[in-house]
């Protein structure tokens, strides 16, 4: 079940769906799953926050 809430979520401007629509048992699982390959719960890129240094 988790596999398909993640595909769902990954093809979410196909498919709409989204973490709210995730049963609460499974969200914490899905987001793991969504947050490794990068992404966040309604499929947007999850940006890195990288340390610019003054030079």
């Amino acid at each position: 079940m988790v596999d398909g809430y993640v595909l769902l979520i990954d093809n979410t401007d196909k498919t709409g769906a989204t973490i709210d629509r995730v049963p609460k048992h499974l969200k914490e699982a899905v987001l793991a799953k969504l947050n490794a390959l990068g992404l966040d719960g309604y499929g947007y890129p999850i940006e890195q926050v990288t340390e610019k240094t003054q030079a």
